[in-house]
């Protein structure tokens, strides 16, 4: 983190975060499903 002064917004942060969390999620669900478990889909 020595060059801080570089990073993009807070909130460009925050969404990439979001957007990484939802494609590991849609990856464990097609593991969850592989798997033979009942994957409850968000509404």
């Amino acid at each position: 983190m020595a060059d801080s002064d570089n990073l993009p917004a807070p909130g460009v942060i925050a969404q990439e975060i979001v957007e990484d969390l939802q494609a590991a999620l849609e990856q464990f669900k097609l593991i969850a499903g592989d798997l033979g478990a009942d994957v409850i889909e968000e509404v």
